[in-house]
């Protein structure tokens, strides 16, 4: 809440700027555009498909801000960065009993995600670069255009990858970094993709609220390189392996391992059997929905802000 204030104290200062400005600057358009939001992220993967399990069991909090220049009149590129979490659990998605078809199953399989019971929770940082288009052009004065604006988004970013889960009887207490050992008989955990590429996808609407202020809504799809953001890909090591991966016989860290690698028995079933499936082999999506405000910047909004005049104190 601290972080959505301040932003908003950030547009008052713009807003200050903008409207001193002149009568004759508002007759031209302006290229740079500031933007932030709220909303929400889901995660799309092993664990999760909120297409068949719902939305609001998935759905986690995100905050993002970006800056967009225009390039014509359809077109500008939009730099942003969000900060989101991801989340999933196999102990309420795949004990549903409403789920006809759960996340990437065929019709009519059986849902067994919660005999495998797994869990986990990330909190991640994201990078972006998107190109915007708009369906409606806009020319001349930026004051000028259309009430309402359709859009689509399209581009290329980087996100941290950061997947928790917890220890037996320590529900909601994250503090097992999966990223940090090695739990499935796939790549060694030092190449484990701590840094994944995206590729957002998405469309918008722009609402013009007054001269200087949008309202966006949008929704895009990230489309991932990996099938880890869950920690969930291939199949059941052996305890053996377990152990061996992750310091051996001793090991603190093998300790931890073998009790988050497996949760079956946890859950109440027999445990899993090495070569059994433990995920499927798709690469893992998420999606952010975010509600905006985009500010219209003056075309002097730096030189206002790094002026000198305006750190002085003036003394009549």
């Amino acid at each position: 809440m601290r972080k959505f204030a301040f932003i908003l104290c950030l547009f008052l200062v713009f807003a200050e700027f903008a409207d001193a400005q002149s009568f004759y600057s508002r007759r031209r358009d302006r290229l740079w555009m500031l933007s932030y939001g709220i909303g929400y992220s889901l995660y799309n993967g092993d664990m999760y498909d909120f297409l068949y399990d719902g939305f609001s069991a998935a759905a986690n909090p995100t905050i993002g801000a970006g800056i967009r220049r225009k390039f014509g009149s359809q077109l500008s590129l939009r730099f942003d960065v969000n900060w989101y979490q991801l989340g999933g659990n196999d102990a309420e998605g795949g004990a549903s009993a409403i789920i006809n078809r759960p996340a990437g199953r065929a019709s009519g399989e059986a849902d067994t995600r919660f005999v495998r019971n797994l869990n986990f929770r990330a909190r991640n940082l994201e990078m972006s670069l998107m190109a915007v288009f708009n369906l409606i052009p806009v020319d001349g004065s930026y004051t000028r255009r259309p009430i309402v604006n359709p859009y689509l988004m399209f581009g290329i970013g980087r996100t941290t990858n950061r997947p928790k889960t917890y220890l037996p009887g320590q529900e909601g207490n994250y503090t097992v970094n999966l990223w940090e050992i090695q739990t499935e008989a796939a790549a060694p955990v030092s190449s484990y993709p701590k840094n994944v590429t995206v590729i957002p996808f998405g469309i918008g609407v722009r609402i013009k609220a007054s001269r200087q202020i949008d309202i966006l809504l949008e929704g895009a799809r990230r489309f991932t390189f990996t099938d880890y953001l869950d920690d969930v890909a291939t199949v059941y090591p052996s305890v053996d392996e377990i152990i061996e991966w992750n310091g051996g016989i001793g090991s603190p860290q093998a300790q931890v391992a073998l009790q988050v690698f497996d949760r079956s028995v946890e859950g109440g079933f027999e445990q899993r059997k090495p070569g059994n499936t433990r995920g499927r082999e798709n690469n893992d999506a998420y999606y952010i929905f975010q509600i905006r405000l985009e500010m219209y910047l003056p075309d002097n909004f730096l030189s206002e802000l790094l002026s000198p005049s305006r750190r002085k104190p003036k003394f009549r």
